[in-house]
């Protein structure tokens, strides 16, 4: 029987990248196709083992590869000050996997990669910013050069992060674009990068997240009581302008606000917040089906706001003009209203609803169409 590898980028801490690796699993597997994630480490990940071959190929500037640096020294450092809480994160993180997900081998180097001997007769590179030049490593593969002859390539949902690639990448992206069969991406902009660098025809398609309905991620979430309703933050850097707004919602509605938080450190707030730091992916998705009102500046926080229908904000910093991927997304389902810079006016409360029933329509269209793209690439053997 034929079996499809998938590679993304996942098992980083974080709720949306293993939300949307455990969907597209998921997926496949709902249609009758046996896959598996390929357990490549990230590169981010503390149990990555760097080479010469692993590093990257693109000018990543030093001030981008000293952030590296002092992020994953950080991870360590938050790990080691709130011990219990990383703890309870961690296993609730490792059963999410063990308990939803088929992973492969742990391939934790790019040479155990290359040298494994796979056997698949497909790969799929998924979503997520697998192709964002800002990564510093070896983005190989994430387009799939480590297949062996006769395996076919497809891409799904895969991301740049960014709305432009500069014109000195032109010539690798352009060997590593042509080396995918079936080509996908989840941005517009997207489309029309693969398009300049390579003159192809991409297809958009929607994250892997939304590639299920309401009631499947309803089922699979623990569920949060509260008995008050309350406004759900969920943002990657601390904002005043978030924080502010959230509690000029408060006073609005005199619902009580939780922020989910991206890991286990403290967060300095005051005592009208409170801060969960334990959760994993299940519980996250427990939180957003109880919420009432949701503010986020989380791609994926945008995307689980529409999936659970949840009145919401997508909040993106004033000084940063690259914000394709919610843009994007919100441009898609005709919600760009929800998009606001933290230097803009609070909205007015009055439009606070949202009108789920169009969404859904469109994301339905959108669903079928993704799919149909996965089935076409996966049952044939050329574009």
């Amino acid at each position: 029987m034929s079996k499809i590898g998938i590679i993304t980028i996942f098992n980083v801490n974080n709720y949306g990248a293993e939300l949307q690796t455990f969907a597209l699993h998921y997926k496949l597997k709902s249609l009758g196709y046996d896959n598996e994630i390929i357990n490549y480490l990230f590169f981010k990940n503390s149990k990555y083992k760097s080479e010469r071959e692993s590093e990257s190929v693109l000018n990543v500037s030093k001030i981008r590869t000293l952030k590296d640096f002092v992020l994953k020294c950080f991870d360590k450092y938050s790990c080691l000050a709130n011990p219990q809480v990383a703890k309870r994160r961690k296993e609730r993180f490792d059963n999410f996997y063990k308990n939803n997900v088929c992973l492969s081998k742990v391939y934790d180097s790019f040479s155990a990669l290359y040298n494994a001997d796979l056997e698949y007769d497909t790969l799929i590179v998924g979503s997520d910013q697998v192709w964002n030049p800002s990564n510093n490593t070896n983005l190989a593969p994430y387009f799939l050069t480590f297949a062996k002859k006769g395996m076919k390539k497809i891409s799904y949902a895969s991301s740049f992060g960014v709305n432009k690639i500069p014109t000195s990448y032109f010539s690798v992206y352009k060997d590593w674009l042509h080396n995918i069969d079936f080509l996908s991406t989840r941005e517009s902009d997207g489309i029309k990068i693969i398009k300049e660098i390579t003159g192809r025809d991409a297809t958009h398609v929607l994250d892997p997240t939304l590639l299920l309905s309401k009631q499947e991620w309803e089922k699979l979430s623990v569920p949060y009581s509260s008995n008050e309703p309350y406004i759900l933050l969920f943002v990657f850097k601390n904002s005043k302008y978030i924080t502010d707004f959230a509690a000029y919602l408060q006073r609005k509605t005199g619902y009580k606000i939780i922020r989910i938080c991206k890991n286990e450190m403290r967060v300095d707030s005051d005592d009208k917040i409170l801060n969960i730091r334990d959760f994993g992916p299940l519980e996250f998705l427990g939180l957003y089906k109880s919420a009432s009102l949701v503010l986020t500046s989380s791609f994926h926080g945008t995307v689980f706001s529409l999936i659970f229908e949840k009145p919401f904000y997508t909040i993106t910093p004033a000084n940063k003009d690259n914000n394709s991927r919610q843009d994007g997304l919100l441009s898609l389902v005709e919600l760009s209203s929800r998009l606001i810079k933290e230097d803009e006016k609070f909205p007015d409360l009055n439009n606070m609803e949202i009108d789920f029933i169009r969404t859904k329509k469109i994301i339905d269209r959108e669903r079928e169409k993704s799919i149909n793209f996965l089935q076409n690439a996966l049952k044939n053997n050329s574009l």
